[in-house]
């Protein structure tokens, strides 16, 4: 370095600097793409739904009416199988009436379906979609 006038260092930099920047722009565009995970692959991927995996498709606001249909599907296709808390069965309704893009059918086919397979629970069914109407504006 001793030995190195200012004009030979900077051209070293320069070279150095400019195979560097070059390497990174290579690696950008040729390199490894990211892994994607959408939604949907989730849920292709699995074969038995739990009740997160549901709740994950009605929490997310930018489901479409035809997921949440899928979701409801799931719920009720997995109903026996998934170990649901009253807690958890309200959750659900609450969380289906209060999204964005479900429909009036589908909110009155569930509170009834929930109604049918819950005969105790249907007082606190109809609170529950009360409280989920007033929080979303009414339908």
């Amino acid at each position: 370095m001793e030995n190195l006038s200012p004009q030979a260092f900077f051209i070293l930099v320069s070279f150095f600097s400019t195979i560097l920047i070059m390497l990174i722009v290579l690696l950008y565009f040729f390199g490894p793409s990211p892994k994607k995970h959408t939604q949907t692959a989730m849920e292709e991927k699995s074969t038995t739904h739990t009740i997160d995996s549901i709740m994950a498709i009605l929490d997310n606001q930018k489901s479409t009416p035809q997921q949440l249909q899928k979701a409801v599907n799931m719920f009720f296709d997995e109903y026996d199988s998934m170990d649901l808390s009253d807690y958890k069965k309200k959750a659900f309704l609450f969380a289906l009436v209060v999204h964005k893009n479900v429909s009036t059918e589908l909110i009155l086919q569930v509170d009834e379906d929930l109604k049918k397979l819950n005969p105790d629970l249907e007082r606190d069914l109809a609170k529950t979609l009360n409280r989920a109407l007033d929080a979303r504006g009414g339908v």
